[in-house]
């Protein structure tokens, strides 16, 4: 019954992005001016502290940390107004999408190997709560599981800063344009962890949705995921090891390669329940985002997995 079910989600998936991406032939130029895969593993934020013999791993560290510092280069020289970022391991609701709705964010991460203190890499950030609180109102008259979430005060008056973490702080570490930019902070609900292929369609429809409300918002928008890829790489992490993992790792790849929705939609769905990735969602969202317009040039900057889990960097920026 099960395989069934599965079979199904699979089938409405590839027939929905067949029809996202007939929806747009022509791009007028657009708000969002670039979309990028950033991870959050703590061995990306500071290979240094990687402890490792294996100086392959410790290459390939370097490898995601050189390629995320050029990410954020790469979005500094965009000068976007807006970083639209999407994480996994956010504040979560069960089943609704949730945006934070605090005037400001603040939140540290540590590395792999050395915690905070004394290893203490902190963000602070101006949160868009007004934009926020009109995606929510957009996405809700479209039947999407949305919702936001103010702390400690009313959305927008909050004195105190919405709590962030290791998902939101790595890939936000790497952009230094922060005090001239405002973020949005999108967080996927904790349905993910245990349903993320029934959640295909949703999350197609959800990126289409957030495609539209984004262009039409006057500000040049830049897309951030927040995304690591598959976590049983090792029979000695927490997650043991599966021989899926490096298939979903490649079949990823591709698709930041190409924009190819088969290899994100039928080959890494077919394979998530076992490779256990947090940022699954995260990449069939954005998919449907960028299917939503009709020429992006897709580049995949590096596809690892020094330790148990796999960290992938990308960049889709519209094509001139």
């Amino acid at each position: 019954m099960e395989g069934h079910i599965r079979a199904a989600h699979l089938r409405s998936a590839v027939a929905l992005v067949g029809v996202l991406s007939c929806l747009v032939t022509t791009v007028v130029e657009g708000k969002v001016v670039g979309a990028f895969v950033l991870p959050h593993g703590g061995i990306a934020l500071d290979p240094s502290h990687f402890n490792t013999t294996n100086q392959t791993a410790l290459q390939q560290a370097w490898q995601i940390h050189n390629a995320a510092q050029k990410v954020g280069r790469q979005i500094n020289s965009l000068r976007p107004d807006l970083l639209f970022l999407s994480t996994p391991h956010g504040v979560a609701d069960l089943t609704n999408f949730l945006f934070y709705l605090n005037p400001k964010g603040y939140g540290s991460a540590d590395t792999d190997n050395c915690a905070c203190p004394p290893c203490c890499y902190n963000v602070s950030v101006d949160i868009d709560s007004a934009m926020s609180e009109t995606l929510v109102e957009t996405l809700q008259r479209e039947d999407l599981k949305i919702s936001g979430l103010s702390a400690f005060g009313p959305p927008g008056g909050a004195d105190d800063p919405f709590p962030l973490r290791w998902a939101e702080v790595i890939p936000l570490h790497f952009i230094s344009s922060l005090n001239t930019t405002s973020v949005a902070v999108l967080s996927h609900p904790s349905r993910r962890y245990n349903h993320s292929v029934a959640m295909v369609p949703e999350l197609l429809r959800l990126g289409k949705s957030l495609y539209k409300s984004l262009e039409a918002s006057r500000q040049r928008v830049v897309v951030v995921v927040s995304a690591d890829l598959a976590h049983t790489h090792s029979a000695d992490g927490p997650y043991g090891f599966s021989p899926a993992a490096q298939p979903f790792d490649q079949a990823c790849g591709e698709w930041a390669s190409t924009l190819d929705a088969t290899p994100l939609l039928v080959n890494a769905t077919s394979l998530v329940d076992e490779a256990l990735s947090c940022g699954y969602t995260g990449l069939v969202m954005l998919h449907a985002i960028l299917s939503t317009s009709s020429t992006w040039r897709p580049t995949l900057l590096v596809n690892h997995h020094p330790s148990y889990y796999g960290m992938m960097v990308a960049s889709f920026i519209p094509s001139a």
